[in-house]
């Protein structure tokens, strides 16, 4: 007892009260001065750190000296009828008795201000924290939508500041801001940009009114996440992009359970809802109501899955590491649906994007299964069943339906979307297609891979102009993005522009051993059609990668051979793709580079009989693919090679007649068909496609 008396007299209990007292206060001053001057995140951080530090000196310090009329001494020197310890002690009181009416007013004044996050007025400049800057230049180049109305039901909902102490919380509020576009998503009346867009937007500058130009919205929603300890703060506004008002803004200030997140997010939703008017059916008030789960541990899991997934285009480590934290959520919930079905995908697009030799499909099945066992109906559920028969087998009519049901649930569901825009042009349904493609350019404007694909599908029906400003805004949004180089390119090959194609390819910022073996393939037609010697040899020493509709690099280095008239070189390297192939054979019989190398070989021996069953072999493996006889080339080169001009007039015709004369444009210039250039029916296909130039130039 007296030391703790000792500790009173010494006021070590009041100073660290006025301490304490004083940091919070001062911490809320400055978030707030920070917000209106775009600070970075950082100097909050250390500001924090470093009065955390200060905590415990300021109590041993207080321990040490004392503060007398004379100035600071050290307390051991100070004689005990000399000490004024009370007279500090009513000092402190004071100061903190004031300090406590600050933080009562600044709390009270928190609470009704515009949602905490201020927006400089007139500036309509948003938080450094709230957007990162994009290769965006202006909306009237970017954005393929025209800018909507001012009462168009339209949001785009910026990444959610990580205003946390703990670095690593990011994922906690890169998850929220998902699971928030997927509560919007499922208000019919609205349209919600997708966060492929949308995460460009963490650290700019730009004026709220150009980035909502940008995305093609009429309103944008801003805010900050806070995770401290069993609390969470979120602080939200909506903003009018044309006049940048607020037209509505709220803090939540919460302990931290899975039901206050769940209230929190529905509440927003209908927030939202309410001030642009869009009216919820009952459904969808119902499933505003729904909560995942009641383990906040497993929502966190879950979110930081959600932050690491995106749905097409990751890597194999990428897809595990998310996979992990699925799982862990389940761990912890067992009866998580909707974990499970963000589960059953991640499983599939690791199916879909490695060589499919392990259980990457079964354990698909069990989480789908768990998944629909638990919420038949989740719209994540129906989208995670979409993608099994898709991703998984192939077969687009059972993945179309379940995609057309999850986007009844959830109308803006953008995975169910895409997915729905692929199995429909693999179906051949192709202005199906350009239309599910057009609306998910409407939901994800600045993400260059869905204009790339738009312009894609155009190019393929032969609607060259459209598609040619798609792939221009795709190359300018996505400089390092292979396949609108790609797709460029073979829109000038289609043209008859050789040399343009050449440069285009050259111009693309790609590492060359992450580049498909169909990029490479349109710099070897170039660089052959051209007997360019040089540019033949730079393609042969670069080609690296192969993929099943690709040539591949021994097929490609026996094409040269042929045109050089290499005979001896031919041969051995013959000889190397049969030993290659008996190999694959054992290991891998129906797989369909296996396949398609059989189709490479015989070609190349001449054996038009060995040809037939090989090329028949392969189509009854593979899955049918309307674009399967765009893309992949290898069968008319080795009709042309073997000498079956039947066989190779006969897929001619096929291409022209399901597309139309200018797919004949790689027959035009390839040199693999010159023994076929005298044939009277090839003749009359490139006449058309010549006409079909002259008409289009």
């Amino acid at each position: 007892m007296s030391f703790f008396n000792e500790l009173k007299r010494r006021n070590v209990f009041r100073v660290g009260i006025a301490y304490a007292v004083v940091a919070w206060v001062l911490l809320q001053v400055v978030d707030l001065v920070f917000e209106y001057i775009t600070a970075p995140a950082w100097i909050m951080q250390v500001l924090m750190l470093a009065l955390a530090i200060g905590f415990p000196l300021v109590l041993i310090l207080a321990w040490v000296f004392e503060m007398t009329p004379e100035g600071i001494r050290r307390e051991t020197s100070v004689d005990s009828l000399q000490s004024v310890t009370s007279q500090t002690g009513r000092k402190l009181d004071r100061i903190i008795i004031a300090f406590l009416a600050l933080a009562v007013i600044f709390l009270l004044g928190d609470r009704f201000r515009t949602g905490g996050i201020p927006v400089q007025k007139g500036s309509g400049s948003i938080s450094q924290e709230t957007a990162r800057s994009t290769d965006v230049t202006s909306a009237e180049k970017m954005n393929p939508t025209p800018a909507p109305t001012q009462n168009e039901k339209s949001i785009a909902v910026l990444p959610l500041v990580n205003r946390s102490v703990q670095a690593e919380d990011a994922f906690f509020a890169e998850g929220l801001h998902d699971e928030l576009l997927t509560q919007l998503s499922r208000i019919s009346a609205l349209r919600v940009i997708s966060r492929t867009s949308v995460m460009g937007y963490a650290g700019t500058t730009k004026r709220i009114p150009e980035i909502a130009g940008e995305l093609g919205v009429a309103t944008l929603l801003e805010g900050g996440v806070q995770r401290s300890g069993n609390r969470v703060r979120i602080n939200v506004q909506l903003i009018e992009a044309a006049t940048d008002e607020h037209l509505w803004a709220e803090v939540y200030d919460r302990e931290l359970t899975a039901d206050n997140l769940f209230d929190i997010q529905s509440d927003i939703t209908r927030s939202i809802a309410n001030a642009l008017q869009a009216v919820l059916t009952g459904e969808e008030q119902q499933t505003l109501q729904q909560k995942s789960t009641e383990n906040v541990e497993a929502y966190a899991w879950y979110l930081r899955g959600k932050a690491e997934s995106k749905g097409y285009g990751r890597q194999p480590v990428d897809i595990e590491r998310s996979i992990g934290f699925f799982q862990s959520a389940i761990d912890l919930d067992p009866q998580f649906a909707a974990a499970y079905a963000a589960l059953a995908i991640d499983w599939t697009e690791l199916f879909w994007t490695s060589d499919r030799l392990g259980d990457e499909l079964q354990h698909a099945y069990a989480a789908l299964s768990q998944a629909k066992s638990l919420a038949p109906d989740l719209s994540e559920t129906l989208a995670a069943e979409g993608y099994y028969h898709y991703w998984g087998s192939l077969d687009y009519a059972p993945a179309i339906a379940a995609f057309d049901r999850a986007l009844q649930r959830e109308p803006g569901n953008y995975l169910a979307l895409r997915g729905k825009a692929y199995a429909l042009r693999r179906l051949g349904q192709f202005e199906e297609s350009t239309a599910a493609l057009k609306t998910l350019v409407s939901l994800d404007p600045l993400y260059a891979e869905i204009l790339a694909d738009l312009g894609y599908t155009l190019l393929r029906i032969g609607r060259y102009e459209e598609a040619k400003i798609m792939l221009n805004r795709a190359i300018t949004l996505g400089a390092k993005k292979s396949f609108g180089y790609y797709t460029r390119a073979e829109s000038l090959l289609l043209h008859g522009e050789l040399e343009q194609a050449w440069q285009t390819i050259a111009s693309a910022s790609v590492d060359i051993m992450q580049i498909q073996g169909f990029y490479i393939d349109i710099q070897l037609l170039v660089a052959r059609a051209q007997a360019n010697a040089e540019r033949i040899d730079h393609v042969l020493d670069n080609y690296r990668v192969t993929d099943s509709q690709s040539l591949g690099p021994d097929f490609a280095r026996a094409l040269v051979y042929l045109d050089r008239g290499e005979q001896d070189k031919l041969n051995t390297l013959i000889v190397k793709m049969q030993e290659d192939l008996q190999t694959a054979e054992r290991e891998r019989p129906d797989a369909e580079s296996t396949l398609l190398g059989f189709v490479q070989l015989y070609g190349l021996q001449k054996d038009q009989a060995k040809l037939a069953e090989a090329v028949k072999a392969y189509y009854a493996v593979v899955k049918p693919d309307a674009l399967r006889i765009v893309e992949n080339r290898t069968i008319p080169i080795a009709y042309a090679i073997a000498g079956d001009a039947e066989a190779l007039l006969a897929h001619a015709d096929a291409l022209v007649e399901q597309f139309g004369p200018w797919e004949f444009y790689y027959f035009a210039f390839d040199p693999s068909f010159n023994s076929m250039r005298d044939l009277p029916r090839f003749q009359a296909h490139d006449k058309q496609y010549r006409q079909w130039l002259e008409q289009h130039p």
